[in-house]
């Protein structure tokens, strides 16, 4: 799949809205930065990191750990 352009705004929103699947808002830390272009192509990183939770309880459901990556394949940033 090509990746699709997207602004930097835009790409916040989207992983505000995978985050909300989780979990509210509340309970990460979001971080988003341009880079130069890595092997793969993507301009992009973020760090997401669960807040007031448990290590058990994250152990449980770290699907969340999956939404950078994935959205790392679908976008770069304009």
């Amino acid at each position: 799949m090509a990746r699709s352009l997207i602004d930097i705004v835009a790409l916040d929103l989207r992983i505000q809205e995978e985050i909300s699947k989780y979990g509210t808002l509340k309970e990460f830390h979001v971080v988003l930065w341009r880079q130069e272009p890595d092997a793969t192509g993507c301009n992009w990183n973020a760090r997401i990191e669960r807040i007031g939770r448990t290590r058990v309880a994250d152990s449980r459901n770290l699907a969340w750990w999956d939404v950078v990556p994935q959205m790392r394949e679908r976008f770069n940033l304009r």
